[in-house]
């Protein structure tokens, strides 16, 4: 791979990871406790992540004409976010896995995870503040776009969580609650949110960063069903979590409405039987009969052509909104970025 020339948006993210990553380690805390700022509090941005949203952030700087050394410190903010917002998730979702690792809550107990991610909170806060003072006429713009990003997070985790946990009856749950939970949680946060970033840090009017949430949400949409996909098809060692968690949560997906519109009164009762289950009572047994089923009724096969119709949707608008910015490899591999949202194996 030529590292200054990335030939995708894969080799795009390892070429500035390092750089985001040395940034984030900059900012952990070196005093005492050590077990808790050496240990409890960073495990998760030592682990490192997958690193998209911040490389969309970076992405979106450079095709505006942005600096790329005035971008580094915002995609720090962008990553340091994912891994706080992740330890507190891992104990609202159960998750036993994380990056490949047992997850903090269950390394260190949920009292510790919980504040080692409110430590890293006022850790992402701080950088914002300082970004922002580095980012001159345009720093309070991006500090209100990344506080409204978090915020509209803990909003879509929320109704995702409302969903779970009062929904119970799986045919009483809708496409569009489907849809109201991802938006927030998934394709602000995920996809566009960044992107809007990485355009204020280049200076772009509020026209432009509204125009990036057009074919943002699509692609945004489509990373979330994806994601639903992979937790149903994938393995812990590619995802690096556990797999079949929104069955054993009960998480109200598309592949699950898909099949709930689609079920004999059998199969119905067979997935209301496995769904209403508490946690602690269901099996790999039952997490694998839920996702033969989901193959059987074609719901997984669903899910992934609406990921691909969404991400060709994105696509498009993407190629309207930008048709004045001059062709290129940068922005090849920005229209790539968008698409490889519903094609990714992890």
């Amino acid at each position: 791979m030529d590292k200054t020339d990335p030939a995708d948006f894969k080799e795009f993210i390892a070429l500035h990871k390092d750089a985001v990553y040395k940034k984030l380690c900059e900012y952990m805390l070196p005093e005492s406790p050590e077990i808790f700022t050496k240990q409890i509090m960073p495990v998760y941005v030592h682990r490192k992540g997958q690193y998209r949203r911040p490389s969309y952030l970076i992405l979106w700087a450079l095709l505006y004409n942005g600096k790329l050394e005035d971008s580094i410190l915002p995609a720090a903010v962008q990553q340091l976010s994912e891994d706080w917002v992740l330890m507190h998730d891992d104990i609202m979702d159960n998750n036993e896995l994380r990056r490949g690792l047992p997850a903090a809550h269950k390394l260190f107990g949920t009292d510790y995870a919980i504040l080692g991610g409110d430590a890293l909170h006022v850790i992402m806060w701080k950088m914002a503040h300082e970004a922002s003072n580095s980012l001159g006429a345009n720093g309070k713009r991006y500090f209100y776009k990344a506080n409204d990003i978090i915020l509209k997070t803990v909003y879509g985790q929320y109704i995702d969580v409302r969903l779970t946990k009062e929904k119970t009856d799986i045919t009483k749950f809708t496409k569009d609650d489907y849809f109201e939970s991802i938006y927030a949680k998934s394709a602000y946060y995920s996809v566009f949110g960044p992107m809007q970033c990485g355009a204020i840090i280049a200076g772009q009017s509020d026209d432009v960063i509204e125009g990036i949430a057009e074919y943002g949400t699509p692609a945004g949409n489509a990373f979330q069903i994806k994601d639903d996909i992979l937790d149903c098809t994938s393995t812990e060692q590619k995802l690096g979590k556990t797999i079949g968690n929104d069955i054993l949560e009960g998480t109200k997906t598309l592949i699950l409405w898909h099949a709930v519109s689609n079920a004999s009164t059998g199969e119905l009762q067979e997935l209301k039987h496995i769904y209403t289950k508490p946690r602690s009572q269901k099996t790999a047994g039952d997490v694998t009969k839920a996702i033969n089923m989901f193959m059987k009724l074609g719901s997984i096969a669903y899910a992934q052509s609406e990921a691909e119709r969404l991400a060709a949707e994105a696509v498009k608008r993407f190629d309207k909104a930008t048709s004045h910015i001059k062709e290129s490899h940068l922005k090849e591999i920005a229209r790539e970025a968008i698409g490889y949202a519903a094609k990714r194996h992890e």
